[in-house]
């Protein structure tokens, strides 16, 4: 297991970058076309469970990892990035089949966990155990909503976009005052990441933190607007 903590740096937007992309895409892809065609209720349900367990495989080894370099610690690896809230609590949605909670995570994890794999906050490039941890969080995280919207012919209300918007900002004020505790920087809120972020053009903090609500509910509406369209028609 040496060849796991091999460290060098990640650099966005190369090969190391695309290639985990377009592997978990093709996965996701086909995945939603084998279920649509082949399975029954009961088989598309057993088939996103067991994706939703890849990126709660991931997050575990964030702990795990740290646990064996013996640097685990309060401040970088507690269950707060919204990231990996997602990654422990979607099985559980999907096994009770918690609608109301899969609506709002279709826009925190497509508003927010999508633009986490376009600028990537990766420490140390493959084949470092940190490299395959934020793929499985971040990428797979993503087929879950668009699985279940195409296959399980989910709908999406204005009430659901409201709700999304503010449990979103309860979580990043609750995760503010546990940083302010711990010394941590969790969801960004008391500082910037220091990898390249589109959080890097929306002002110094704090505003950052005001114009990310607007870039927030703007993408929210957008990742509404088809649901409003096909609702009209």
């Amino acid at each position: 297991m040496d060849f796991l903590f091999k460290q060098a740096s990640f650099h966005p937007f190369g090969m190391l970058h695309v290639l985990p992309l377009v592997i978990i895409f093709c996965i996701g892809f086909t995945g939603i076309l084998f279920a649509k065609s082949q399975l029954k209720r009961e088989g598309q349900k057993n088939l996103i469970f067991g994706i939703s367990l890849i990126p709660l495989i991931g997050y575990l080894s964030n702990v795990i990892f740290p646990l064996i370099e013996g640097d685990f610690n309060l401040q970088e690896d507690l269950p707060v990035h919204v990231c990996r809230v997602l990654a422990i609590a979607t099985p559980v949605v999907i096994w009770y089949n918690k609608r109301y909670w899969m609506r709002i995570f279709y826009f925190w994890i497509l508003a927010g966990t999508l633009n986490a794999n376009i600028t990537p906050d990766v420490e140390y490039t493959f084949p470092h155990w940190t490299y395959f941890n934020y793929w499985m969080v971040h990428s797979f995280l993503v087929i879950i909503p668009i699985y279940y919207v195409f296959v399980f012919k989910m709908k999406i209300t204005f009430n659901d976009l409201k709700n999304a918007f503010w449990l979103a900002n309860i979580f990043l004020i609750s995760t503010y005052f546990i940083n302010v505790l711990l010394g941590s920087n969790y969801m960004y809120s008391r500082a910037k990441p220091t990898a390249a972020t589109i959080l890097d053009v929306m002002g110094p903090w704090p505003v950052y933190l005001i114009t990310g609500q607007l870039l927030a509910l703007i993408l929210f509406f957008l990742l509404y607007l088809p649901f409003y369209f096909n609702a009209r028609r």
